[in-house]
């Protein structure tokens, strides 16, 4: 037989909105998700009070008392989920009433999916979206939405005025129907419900590596260890909010339920960037890997970084412009170091903007490089290495050694005459050392020694009094020859042509 509606005593609620026990659980459990902040399956005193506040605000706070006072059978602080059923299925006025607004608020698909998108940005739990909180609303849902439209899309939800919004205004807003609240609507469908399960579901598989549907606290510790984006004291922390129960196992039920709660420590919260993104394409986890190893925001040393990375500095955008940009007031306040992921995505825009391209060039270039470029260790301390001889150099050195081992009289007075040009070896040492100098002098052609000769009377008419007397009453055909050196010069020739070679050694 079909099951019953609850609850079972006559009440207001008409019976077309009535629901068997399955679907009973499904809505009720759609309200722990919300109001469960530790994510441990139950509702403490607090939370209870803050479902009875919200769902029906005309609940005193004494009546509210009673109520959590009800709901707490065994006494032990909490309620459990078929506690809490139990209760609504009591029939009592207030279990009534509590059953009206629970239909009224998980009935509507639009309203579950809206709700889903509070849970997950309402970080302080008090049922409201502020101005920051929207504006991170809107970059996720559609990332090609400039920090223009956001500002537009605040002002026009924020009616009145306070700087915040509720649930029942943002789906009051979604009705509108113009061209910004149809293009929010489908981003919601999309990134949300059914969509946000299967990523959340696809990235438990990722890290359930036996398989069984649990993941060892131990394991996934080292795993964030192993990601190098995540200190030993982060990992702790994570781990700590992430296996509540503290039984060293973690189900995919508690993974999800910690994944969609939008509050938690700053490490949590970067943990869940990285193992499972809120975005489609991943950049929020491309932030936290340049924030660096403890960190969960980005310095500007970390911006220019991921900028360098990614290839984006050029002409339009070197790194004045970064650090001008990384300091503009439209990404963060004044007098503050560091951003945030959705600060980040402000920078983004204005880097696009500069380099004149579209945000998603941008962003996909920063996808693409993923993580920091990391330098070889190798490369930053090279071994330095004796640089090899030329080959040029070694051949020269060789002929001029076997030119040395010849007598000035095998030399003969021709002697610059070779088969091989050696006119110009005297280059290879350069003429600041001792052989080069000596090289130019032996391999001169004489005729052209005599006409600088010549050419030198011409300008100096004393030049013939500076000769050196080693090479006065010389033929004319032996300056500049082996056959005019004494022995004595050549052995200084070859002592300096040794100490040449043992320098390039």
């Amino acid at each position: 037989p079909a099951a019953s509606p609850v609850p079972p005593a006559a009440s207001p609620v008409p019976a077309e909105h009535q629901v068997d026990d399955h679907g009973l659980a499904q809505r009720i459990q759609q309200v722990f998700d919300r109001f469960d902040k530790d994510g441990g399956g139950s509702l403490d005193r607090t939370e209870l009070q803050s479902v009875f506040k919200t769902l029906c605000p005309s609940f005193t706070s004494k009546q509210i008392t009673q109520y959590v006072h009800e709901l707490d059978r065994g006494g032990d602080g909490s309620v459990s989920h078929s506690e809490f059923i139990h209760w609504i299925k009591n029939g009592s006025g207030a279990a009534t009433e509590v059953y009206k607004m629970i239909l009224k608020e998980t009935g509507d698909a639009m309203s579950a999916r809206v709700r889903e998108v509070f849970q997950r940005f309402d970080s302080d739990g008090g049922g409201y979206l502020d101005r920051d909180e929207l504006a991170r609303v809107f970059r996720t849902l559609n990332s090609d939405f400039t920090f223009k439209d956001v500002d537009v899309l605040c002002k026009d939800l924020d009616r009145g005025g306070d700087g915040k919004v509720s649930h029942k205004e943002f789906l009051h807003w979604l009705k509108k129907g113009n061209d910004l609240t149809q293009a929010v609507t489908r981003a919601i469908l999309r990134e949300t419900g059914e969509a946000r399960d299967e990523r959340i579901k696809k990235a438990f598989q990722t890290y359930d590596a036996t398989g069984d549907g649990s993941l060892n606290i131990e394991e996934l510790r080292k795993a964030l260890k192993v990601l190098g984006t995540f200190s030993e004291d982060e990992a702790k922390k994570i781990c700590a909010d992430l296996d509540k129960s503290k039984d060293g196992e973690v189900s995919y039920a508690e993974f999800a339920a910690w994944i969609k709660a939008g509050h938690g420590p700053k490490e949590a919260m970067k943990a869940k960037a990285i193992l499972a993104p809120a975005d489609n394409d991943g950049l929020e986890a491309v932030f936290y890997n340049f924030c660096g190893v403890g960190h969960s925001d980005m310095d500007g040393k970390g911006f220019k970084k991921l900028c360098q990375d990614c290839s984006l500095m050029d002409k339009k955008l070197d790194t004045t412009t970064v650090d001008l940009i990384f300091a503009d007031n439209r990404v963060k306040p004044r007098g503050t170091n560091r951003i945030d992921f959705y600060q980040f995505e402000i920078a983004l825009e204005l880097v696009a903007e500069k380099k004149a391209v579209s945000k998603t060039d941008v962003r996909s270039a920063m996808i693409a490089q993923g993580t920091p470029k990391t330098v070889n260790a190798t490369s930053t301390n090279p071994t330095l290495k004796a640089r090899p001889k030329d080959n040029a150099r070694l051949v020269s050195e060789k002929r001029i050694a076997a030119i040395l081992r010849r007598s000035p009289r095998e030399l003969g007075k021709n002697s610059w005459k070779k088969e091989i040009d050696n006119t110009e070896l005297w280059k290879v040492f350069g003429l600041d050392s001792k052989a080069g100098r000596i090289l130019k002098r032996v391999y001169t052609n004489p005729v052209q020694q005599m006409s600088a000769s010549a050419s030198s009377r011409m300008r100096t008419p004393q030049s013939s009094r500076m000769r050196s007397p080693a090479s006065r009453g010389r033929p004319n055909g032996q300056m500049g020859g082996l056959s005019g050196m004494k022995e004595e010069q050549i052995e200084d020739l070859s002592g300096s042509l040794n100490g040449s070679s043992m320098k390039l050694q």
